[in-house]
């Protein structure tokens, strides 16, 4: 029963009221065991015992309050400490940590109070292993959100979920083309092989994840680590129930408990990060295309050219250049129409796209005329590579209908350093030279600087 709104001035009254009650009775007492009536009945004796017992009650007070009074506000203390650090982090971003000095209480007894004081450590430290998880998800995600390139940004993650994560290792395989392709790895011998191994095509295809443990005579059939893995962690990278790709993560020791639950926290923003990374390459390599032909567009092509220019001037390789243009393209479109002349583009850029090298680089650089970059060609690199272009278009056919079209093209070239070339201008101008003297020549050929 509550007196007051405070538990120890009840417990006082409580304690006070029954110490007036044993010393009202205790004279009762002592007359049933032998004690003479008139001894027992006195007034200075009753008052006495009613004195005593009122101190009685005071010394309960005192000693709860010692005992009891001193737990209970011990703990409010640390329940306090524990609110400022939680306000500091809200407010101010502070990131003050709770460690055993200054949250933790000493467990002293085995009943009651024990237990609340265990209970209120074991909440603390939960809260503490919840704050510094959410602090690393926080330090994560800034980080992805700094990285939209794609290899770049796998590799800083895979770092870092390695280290959060108690890993030895890992890698990261993201889905292009249908295909699982290995962007980030540390720490594994052959990567290669991950793509291929039967516990990931299973994570591909349920999307769901895998933890599996390793006896120590348990062969690793595919993933082959520069350590013996106790512990493999396969989870899918999964944006709005579509898979983008795999993290494989590796212990040698195992995983710690948290594990599981860290690597549910950090998923969704890997999966976002990477989505935003994949349309950004999407929309860059958008940005870039001739939307006709798939190659290359003006833009990117001058930009590209400035780039191996300055990479040839600095190495001292050769870089080579050659422009060619379809003969004759005014009179298809007259003759056949503009649809017909679309595809004559589309087929002589594929064309040339057979015809050279891994590495090259193909632009359309205005309405039938195209220019590739070769880097590391020399002058007669390129010559025959423009020789090769011009029989393989000369030989293609298209067939438009009941027709059939074919096309010649006219190929200038020119090749640093063999030619003098000052800057990126001059040498896109004397490859248009080139190409314009093949023109004038007769067509269908090849001319170099």
């Amino acid at each position: 029963m509550r007196i007051t709104k405070k538990v120890f001035v009840d417990l006082a009254i409580y304690m006070i009221s029954l110490g007036v009650i044993v010393g009202v009775a205790f004279p009762f007492f002592c007359i049933l065991i032998g004690v003479p009536r008139e001894l027992a009945m006195r007034p200075f004796f009753r008052a006495a015992c009613v004195l005593a017992g009122i101190v009685l009650g005071a010394l309960n007070i005192v000693l709860a309050r010692r005992i009891v009074g001193y737990r209970v506000n011990r703990l409010s203390q640390k329940m306090k400490h524990v609110e400022d650090i939680l306000v500091a982090r809200q407010t101010d971003g502070a990131d003050q940590e709770c460690n055993a000095e200054s949250c933790l209480i000493e467990v002293d007894s085995e009943d009651e109070l024990g237990d609340s004081a265990r209970s209120f450590n074991q909440l603390v430290m939960t809260l503490s292993e919840v704050l510094a998880t959410q602090t690393e998800v926080q330090l994560f995600s800034e980080m992805l959100a700094s990285n939209l390139e794609v290899d770049v940004l796998a590799d800083h993650a895979l770092q870092r979920l390695v280290a959060n994560l108690g890993a030895s290792g890992g890698a990261i395989l993201l889905e292009q083309g249908g295909d699982l392709k290995v962007v980030a790895s540390l720490a594994i011998a052959d990567s290669k092989v991950l793509a291929a191994n039967a516990r990931i095509i299973h994570t591909v295809n349920s999307m769901e994840r895998q933890l599996v443990h390793f006896p120590s005579e348990t062969a690793l059939d595919g993933v082959i680590a520069s350590f013996r893995p106790k512990e493999l962690l396969i989870e899918p990278i999964v944006y709005k129930h579509v898979l983008l790709g795999v993290l494989v993560l590796a212990s040698g020791s195992g995983f710690p408990g948290n594990a599981i639950d860290k690597i549910t926290m950090f998923n969704p923003p890997l999966a976002m990060a990477f989505r935003n990374a994949i349309t950004h390459g999407q929309m860059q390599q958008l940005a870039a295309l001739d939307p006709l032909t798939g190659v290359y567009n003006r833009r990117f092509g001058n930009r590209r050219i400035q780039e191996e220019l300055s990479r040839s001037v600095r190495s001292g390789t050769p870089l080579s250049l050659l422009i060619l243009d379809i003969d004759h393209f005014k009179a298809v479109n007259d003759t056949y129409g503009h649809m017909s002349g679309d595809k004559v583009l589309v087929m002589v850029a594929q064309t040339v796209l057979g015809a050279i090298r891994e590495g090259d680089v193909l632009v359309r650089y205005g309405g039938e005329e195209f220019l590739c970059v070769l880097p590391g060609a020399s002058k007669h690199d390129v010559a025959a590579v423009a020789e090769r272009i011009r029989v393989m278009v000369n030989n293609a056919v298209l067939k438009n209908a009941d027709q059939e079209l074919r096309v010649t093209v006219s190929v200038g070239t020119v090749s640093y350093p063999s030619d003098s070339i000052a800057d990126v201008q001059q040498f896109i101008r004397l490859a248009d030279e080139a190409m314009y003297e093949a023109k004038t020549t007769g067509r269908n050929r090849v001319v170099s600087l």
